[in-house]
């Protein structure tokens, strides 16, 4: 989500609205057009062909609506265009959230479901297809609604308080928000006393972010709170802090400067995840998938990709996900970029007895990638990278002759299609579907893992 806000006033106006002042340059739409709506684009505006052959790209419409439209600026290989009226509608579902269209969150609550869920795969397949693949690819898996439990809040200190939420679509602005409801309940249940602790910690203009997680752990949920503003608190602003964390039963509270690091200000219960065999004590702010239902699901998928394998290299591992169920009966080596997590990793190995079988180690994979010296002693390789995908890690995983498995899980469709395409034309082969999973649901956002072999 977008990190920057220029948003300035208080909440006196309807809550969910944009809270700023006008930009100028405002985009002009003039020309208008009746069109029928065909398709979804991949950012999820509806699509419509004019007889010159323009294609415009609508904002919240959905397939079979017939609309009039005022077309705007040109937009990638067509132009966007703005709904004046209805003429006729297609099948549509009602928003569920008073702040759909405003927020830049979700962009197609509007949709049916069967269209949903057509729209949702068809970005797999289309990605995959420009790279010149066709593989099989599963239908989306529908999670609960309200699973999110990883999410990052925008705040920003006005004359009149905090505004706490969203930037909203397209803008830079914030919408201020009660709740979000694809959030877990025990994390919107912050909001309103973190935005009454916010407004004293602010000045006006300036700005932080708020990250939430509750992570299971052996001893039951615990919420872990990081709060991120470029000015160093001081001991009033941490004692403040603190007492938030005490009177809402937080596990931890931690502060995060300018430069990316993390300092606890409160450490009332252990922050710890269950991955397999061992809990993970996870460093503030450490990565988890945004949902235990799409956790579970690339799990799943991740062992039956992995299936024979003897000796894993698991690339890009964070703290775990995978690492522990992967590690039974075999071994795994595990990197990751981020010291706090390997060193996280390690230490749970160790204390469930599993030093012997998973060893872990920090390195920048997309500046330094294994080379294909150094993956000798693996056959099998588990990717899970950031959306920039691994291409200089992949073309050393081609020229390791003895990895004769990979399975690869994305959160970014174009680049898990480029990497799958490297891999093919490397000597792998796709085994089995491709599937897709929906973490972030309502957006254009998806998880996706495949398995690939060689003879």
């Amino acid at each position: 989500m977008p990190r920057k806000s220029d948003a300035r006033g208080g909440r006196s106006g309807r809550r969910g609205r944009p809270q700023g002042r006008r930009r100028g340059n405002t985009p002009e739409f003039r020309e208008p057009a009746r069109v029928i709506v065909t398709a979804v684009a991949a950012q999820g505006d509806g699509l419509a062909d004019l007889a010159d052959g323009r294609r415009l790209f609508i904002p919240f419409a959905a397939p079979g609506d017939e609309v009039d439209v005022l077309i705007g600026p040109s937009r990638g290989d067509g132009f966007e265009a703005r709904i004046e009226t209805f003429v006729a509608r297609g099948p549509r579902a009602e928003p569920f959230c008073a702040h759909f269209e405003t927020c830049g969150g979700c962009s197609v609550q509007h949709l049916s479901e069967v269209d949903y869920h057509a729209w949702k795969r068809g970005i797999l397949v289309q990605a995959l297809a420009r790279r010149g693949l066709h593989p099989e690819v599963d239908e989306i898996e529908a999670l609960p609604r309200d699973g999110r439990r990883r999410v990052t809040f925008q705040a920003l200190g006005t004359a009149k308080g905090a505004i706490l939420g969203f930037a909203q679509r397209r803008g830079h602005h914030l919408i201020d928000l009660d709740a979000c409801p694809l959030v877990r309940p025990e994390l919107n249940a912050l909001l309103a006393p973190l935005r009454d602790v916010l407004a004293g910690l602010l000045e006006s203009g300036e700005r932080a972010r708020i990250a939430l997680a509750r992570v299971e752990g052996p001893e039951g949920p615990a919420i872990d709170m990081v709060v991120e503003r470029d000015r160093e608190p001081d001991l009033a602003a941490r004692e403040v802090l603190a007492d938030f964390a005490r009177d809402q039963g937080l596990a931890r509270l931690s502060w995060r400067d300018a430069d990316g690091h993390c300092e606890p200000v409160a450490h009332l219960s252990p922050v710890a995840a269950t991955f397999g065999p061992a809990p993970v004590d996870l460093p503030p702010g450490g990565f988890m998938q945004p949902t235990a239902a799409g956790e579970e699901i690339l799990r799943r998928a991740v062992l039956a990709g992995a299936e024979g394998a003897q000796r894993i290299v698991e690339l890009y591992a964070g703290a775990g996900t995978f690492t522990m169920a992967l590690a039974k009966g075999r071994h795994v080596h595990a990197v990751d970029a981020d010291d706090a997590l390997t060193r996280a990793l390690a230490g749970s190995a160790g204390r469930a007895g599993l030093g012997g079988r998973i060893s872990a180690e920090t390195r920048d994979l997309a500046a330094r990638p294994l080379l294909a010296s150094e993956l000798k002693d693996a056959d099998t390789a588990v990717l899970d990278p950031p959306r920039a995908g691994a291409k200089a890690q992949v073309a050393e995983i081609i020229g390791a002759p003895n990895i004769r498995r990979v399975v690869m899980v994305s959160c970014n469709p174009q680049t898990f299609a480029r990497d799958l395409s490297l891999l093919t034309d490397g000597g792998f082969d796709l085994v089995g579907p491709v599937t897709p999973v929906d973490q972030f649901p309502w957006s254009h956002h998806l998880e996706c893992v495949a398995v690939l072999t060689r003879a």
